[in-house]
């Protein structure tokens, strides 16, 4: 007996023409094997609706190609002598030093051509190059050949408007120096606006719901539903799982057979509704007219259940993705 935890494929293609509707078209974050849920799943739902698909590096663009053929984008460059095999695999590659440029200079020379993504951010952990960078790096890109996908992304609220500032001059510099940019690209879930669509929207956790202050109406894809193992009716049971959670009375409290094993927050116990959450089992307060089973459904909001458990609506959903 288990828990059983699933993604409403429905609400992922509504949550992406929602993201769409914001004026450019989707490229699906399908990054860490779709978030935990698996990128081919992701695929099954979404080929239909979404304009291409980002990836982290070339293994992950070599496990996705088989379910798709449209774009692949990838977020890092390619190791040292792997480019070409990105290249066969249709994959859109990402260059953020000179020896990935003279790489792909050398296959662009090779292929007649070639659309690379370069990044403009000064933050560690992205393969980016700085803002103060792009002149240096535009001079040097100029007469390889290649054509460009320039992208940023907004790592800082505070930061934001000096990031954006730094990117639109990044694109300047660039063209003023003949390099051909072809689409530019800056907003992830959190930072989507119809101002900052450019020509296409990156969105990964807003495909489950997640909205992180993004204007769109997003629908939880995230279904968890647990067997009750047990009912305790008022005055039967006095406290709840671990520790001093009191049971009041006039209370019937249900026992599901889902817990933080399972991947459902800790945190998330209130004390009020959600009592306790063990490894396997969780106690909840059973309510007239709602199925105590469902401990997250299409009425829930992911970044409100994030906040409730205290943590980031990406910790949450990679969290309950099945092990």
């Amino acid at each position: 007996m288990r828990p059983e935890i699933s993604l409403d494929g429905d609400a992922l293609r509504a949550n992406a023409d929602a993201f769409a509707a914001l004026g450019a078209p989707v490229a699906a974050v399908v990054k860490h094997d779709g978030y935990g849920w698996g990128a081919r799943r992701l695929v099954r739902e979404l080929d239909d609706v979404v304009e291409s698909y980002v990836v982290t590096d070339a293994d992950e663009l070599a496990d996705l190609r088989p379910a798709t053929a449209k774009p692949v984008r990838l977020l890092a460059d390619a190791p040292p002598g792997r480019l070409a095999r990105v290249l066969d695999l249709g994959g859109i590659p990402n260059v953020s030093s000179r020896a990935a440029l003279a790489e792909a200079a050398g296959e662009a020379a090779r292929r007649g051509g070639l659309t690379v993504r370069i990044g403009i951010l000064d933050a560690a952990g992205w393969s980016t190059i700085r803002p103060e960078d792009a002149r240096a790096f535009a001079a040097a890109l100029a007469p390889a050949g290649l054509a460009v996908e320039l992208w940023t992304h907004l790592t800082s609220y505070e930061r934001a408007r000096e990031i954006l500032e730094g990117f639109v001059a990044a694109e300047r510099t660039f063209t003023a120096a003949g390099v051909r940019v072809v689409s530019t690209d800056a907003a992830s879930t959190g930072a989507a606006r119809r101002g900052l669509a450019f020509d296409r929207l990156r969105v990964g956790v807003g495909l489950f719901g997640a909205r992180l202050g993004a204007s769109v109406d997003s629908r939880c894809a995230l279904r968890v539903s647990a067997p009750i193992v047990r009912r305790f009716g008022p005055g039967e049971a006095r406290w709840a799982g671990y520790g001093d959670t009191l049971i009041g009375v006039d209370r019937s409290v249900v026992v599901l057979r889902c817990g933080y094993g399972d991947g459902f927050p800790k945190t998330l116990a209130d004390g009020a509704d959600i009592l306790s959450v063990g490894m396997q089992f969780t106690a909840r307060v059973e309510h007239d007219g709602t199925d105590p089973r469902v401990l997250v459904g299409a009425s829930d909001d992911v970044d409100e259940l994030a906040a409730r458990a205290g943590m980031t609506s990406q910790e949450l959903v990679v969290g309950l993705a099945w092990r």
